[in-house]
């Protein structure tokens, strides 16, 4: 549900207000509340400073569950420290009233002035976007400590007379509801709120800005539509993430006065008078932008960040530039260029937003200022983890297990089933069904029509693998190649793969070692259908997860770039960026290696 909010003032009386918890703490003026909890503006009677009081409604806490978990909350915003996230000064039970003590919320909420008769009730662009980047850059750090802070709504952002934020208000949430995206979906409602004035009551996925306020820049819906998603896997996962994108954006966006927003009629807004004249010029590139500056409890930290291209801040600081898209050797060579000795070092993550083999995120982020020979991580993108599940339905169990391998699946189980209309081997269904999406990181179940089961005949002699698959009534081929390991005559490879079903009468080929022989190549014997050379190049052998290939074998270990060329589990693969310790078989469409077929 969504509607127009409007302040309504309550005369009553509260009749909790003068009361004294323990002793010290003296609740003065009800600030706002809910079915759950109250928060009072206070006194610490001690050390005369002023408190914010969050009281746990008497009905709630009489239940032991609730209460342990309202203190449990409150004893983990103690153990985090992210500057402009409220801190938390105690907590404690006096009598019926459970309740925990923050440092004084100084400033106005968002929500009291959207709705200020003297204000406007929507903001622009430039400024929506620059407040909801320090609410983000709280939580990121927030997030970065374990803490999520569970929603955080207009009424929890507070602006200062310098626009200084300062995020209050933690949510109860319980340790399985815990998730970061939680937060980013309640800062992309708070998004859509600053950008059109209208609150949010309910779960859901925000309505585009752009159909309350037309004129918007479509980037703005884009915005607001990640980060509300229902489902929330598809959401951005932490508010870093977030953040990277709401900065995108904000790069973007048409200089003041260009766009048809910049036209509208709006009053300003008093403690953020100027804003979108002044202060949001900070952040349009190439001139540098800085971070609004956020409250640290009673005191004032200003957060030295800036973003935007390169942006040298004194003699010894630099800005960090903008990585994200760009390929693993631009970044490289955009951070030499910077002659501030950078060094990069790499990690691979999912990503829904940047093109596989790019950057999709950096830390420190960008627009942090960075001391000279910083270590920069740079996160490449392996593409989407959730993926469309290929049509296996038809193939055989080989083939489908390779073009789930193309697509990214490497975990595949293998169910057997009667079925008198197709042949052994031969996928009748799978879970997730064709067409929907499955997680990379999970598993994939093939229902297979019931036959041979092939063996592990790796490390076996060649006569015994023979007999054992001609009384499975299996074809056997094989193929002779050196190997400075094996002895001559045992099997050091097989296709297809161990527990792949295989038809009456289907051939599996073996890979014999033909003991040490570096001048020779592969020998070629007793398989007539394998004509032609079984060298080095990708797809001219038989392939298998453990058949012998020529050329620079995987490790684990080494680093591998751009077009290097490994053979691992019977099949070559070339490297489509730098990488290092993933199995390419774990790769498939959007990993870093691309299949190149059986050796």
């Amino acid at each position: 549900m969504w509607f127009r909010h409007h302040r309504i003032r309550n005369t009553t009386p509260d009749p909790l207000t003068g009361l004294v918890l323990h002793g010290r703490v003296l609740l003065e003026d009800r600030i706002h509340g809910d079915d759950t909890v109250a928060v009072y503006s206070g006194k610490d009677t001690t050390s005369g400073l002023p408190v914010t009081v969050t009281l746990l409604d008497p009905a709630a806490g009489a239940d032991p569950a609730i209460a342990h978990a309202f203190l449990g909350r409150a004893q983990s915003l103690a153990g985090t420290d992210a500057p402009g996230l409220v801190r938390a000064l105690g907590d404690g039970r006096d009598g019926d009233h459970v309740y925990m003590v923050t440092g004084a919320a100084r400033g106005e909420s968002l929500a009291a002035l959207l709705t200020a008769e003297d204000g406007n009730d929507r903001y622009g662009p430039r400024t929506a976007l620059s407040i909801v980047a320090d609410v983000l850059a709280v939580l990121a750090e927030a997030h970065d400590q374990g803490f999520v802070h569970g929603g955080p709504g207009p009424e929890d952002v507070l602006l200062d007379e310098d626009d200084r934020v300062l995020v209050t208000g933690v949510r109860m949430v319980g340790a399985e509801e815990a998730d970061p995206r939680t937060d980013v979906h309640a800062v992309g409602v708070l998004l859509y709120t600053l950008l059109t004035g209208e609150f949010r009551v309910g779960e859901g996925e925000a309505p585009r800005p752009s159909a309350v306020v037309p004129g918007l820049h479509p980037d703005l819906d884009m915005l607001v539509a990640n980060a509300t998603d229902p489902n929330p896997r598809y959401r951005p996962r932490d508010a870093g993430r977030y953040l990277t994108l709401v900065e995108q954006v904000l790069r973007s966006l048409p200089e003041p006065g260009e766009g048809p927003e910049e036209n509208v009629s709006t009053r300003p807004i008093p403690v953020i008078e100027g804003a979108e004249a002044g202060p949001a010029d900070r952040r349009r590139p190439p001139p540098p932008w800085r971070r609004i500056p956020v409250l640290v409890g009673a005191g004032v930290l200003v957060l030295g960040l800036f973003t935007g291209f390169l942006f040298l801040g004194s003699d010894d600081e630099l800005v960090l530039p903008d990585l994200v898209g760009l390929s693993v050797e631009s970044a490289e060579d955009e951070l030499e260029s910077l002659e501030y000795g950078l060094r990069p070092s790499y990690e691979e993550d999912y990503s829904d937003d940047v093109e596989p083999g790019t950057v999709a995120v950096t830390d420190p982020a960008a627009g942090v200022v960075v001391e000279q020979g910083s270590r920069i991580l740079l996160s490449i993108s392996v593409g989407p983890r959730y993926v469309e599940v290929p049509d296996v339905v038809g193939e055989s169990e080989t083939e489908a297990r390779d073009l789930l391998r193309a697509a990214g699946f490497t975990s595949v189980e293998i169910v057997q089933e009667h079925s008198s209309e197709h042949d052994p081997g031969t996928v009748l269904s799978s879970t997730p069904e064709v067409g929907e999406e499955g997680d990379r990181e999970g598993e994939i179940t093939l229902n297979v029509s019931e036959g041979t089961i092939v063996p592990s005949l790796v490390g076996m002699a060649r006569a015994d693998a023979v007999f054992a698959l001609e009384g499975l009534r299996l074809r056997v081929g094989v193929v002779e190649t050196p190997d400075d390991t094996a002895p001559e005559g045992e099997v050091i490879g097989q296709d297809p793969e161990p527990g792949t079903i295989a038809a009456e009468d289907q051939e599996v080929v073996l890979t014999v070692s033909s003991g040490p022989d570096e001048g020779a190549g592969p020998e070629e014997t007793e398989v007539e259908e394998e004509a032609g050379d079984a060298g080095s190049e990708p797809g001219s052998g038989g392939g298998g997860p453990n058949a012998v290939c020529s050329g620079q074998p995987w490790k684990e270990h080494k680093v591998y770039d751009d077009g290097d060329v490994v053979h691992y589990e019977g099949r070559f693969y070339e490297a489509r960026w730098w990488v290092r310790g993933d199995p390419p078989s774990a790769s498939g469409e959007w990993g870093p290696w691309a299949d190149q077929g059986p050796c």
